[in-house]
């Protein structure tokens, strides 16, 4: 039988890194974003190194738009997952800890995957 808690705290681990991807991806975007126009700013250009630095500039902006609609759309599963995996992670030790000390009281020796096969 699957083991959910390991497969919530990897689906966290996934989201988180993910997530923290996305937000050094976005990062590096804004600052590309600054460069430009600081090469802008210090820039003597004619139409057709202006239509340059418009043709990068909308590029870059257009990788960000990507990248931050993306994030957005990550962020509430991280961020659930990052609220409650302690609470998630305290609860399921308590139960295991509770359950084999249960099984151990009564010698049960046996795990759910060997019932399963012999009821099923």
């Amino acid at each position: 039988m699957e083991n959910y808690y390991e497969k919530l705290v990897g689906l966290y681990e996934e989201t988180k890194a993910t997530y923290d991807k996305l937000n050094g991806l976005q990062s590096a975007l804004d600052k590309k974003v600054s460069s430009i126009y600081h090469d802008i700013e210090r820039s003597e250009f004619d139409s057709e190194g202006g239509h340059s630095y418009a043709l990068k500039l909308k590029e870059t902006l257009q990788y960000r738009r990507v990248i931050k609609d993306t994030l957005q759309q990550v962020s509430p599963v991280y961020t659930m997952l990052r609220d409650n995996i302690e609470t998630v992670e305290e609860r399921y030790t308590r139960a295991t800890a509770k359950g084999y000390e249960l099984r151990e009281s009564l010698n049960v020796r046996m795990d759910i995957d060997e019932v399963l096969e012999l009821i099923g």
